[in-house]
């Protein structure tokens, strides 16, 4: 294993281990190169879902209604490496967590009220997005691949 591909821990991150594994939740931290690869796989499928034309997105309370209406299974939780243009996701210091591939019970992660994230399944057929600023000035998000 390279530099680059080794798996960076966060102060969080032992936060987030306990509730998914409370949950029950299983659960692998992803490597700095598969948390690049998954951004920018995010990216390709959601990078212009939050332009002003695109009014297809659920915000705020309905974004988290559409989210716990999802069914439980596989899923990856990414902060976000960079700015998502048209949300309030501003990323300036790194992300202050890990990024996990879960398989279990989706979890909102409101107790993370800081951090700047995306959860969605593999195959990125929705999104819920995680801001600093969900409820007062944007966000929660929650967006299908099918609506952008």
């Amino acid at each position: 294993m390279s530099f680059k591909d080794t798996i960076i821990e966060h102060p969080w991150d032992a936060r987030l281990i306990e509730l998914l594994d409370a949950a029950g939740v299983r659960h692998r931290r992803l490597s700095v190169i598969e948390h690049r690869a998954r951004e920018q796989a995010w990216r390709r499928v959601y990078g212009r879902a939050f332009d002003r034309r695109i009014r297809r997105r659920r915000e705020g309370a309905k974004a988290v209604y559409e989210f716990r209406a999802e069914a439980p299974g596989e899923w990856l939780l990414v902060p976000f490496l960079a700015d998502v243009p048209g949300t309030q996701v501003s990323v300036t210091p790194p992300p202050r967590l890990g990024a996990f591939a879960c398989d279990g019970p989706l979890l909102e992660l409101a107790d993370f009220s800081d951090l700047e994230c995306f959860i969605s399944p593999p195959d990125f057929s929705w999104t819920f997005v995680r801001t600093h600023e969900d409820f007062v000035l944007g966000g929660p998000y929650f967006v299908r691949a099918e609506w952008v």
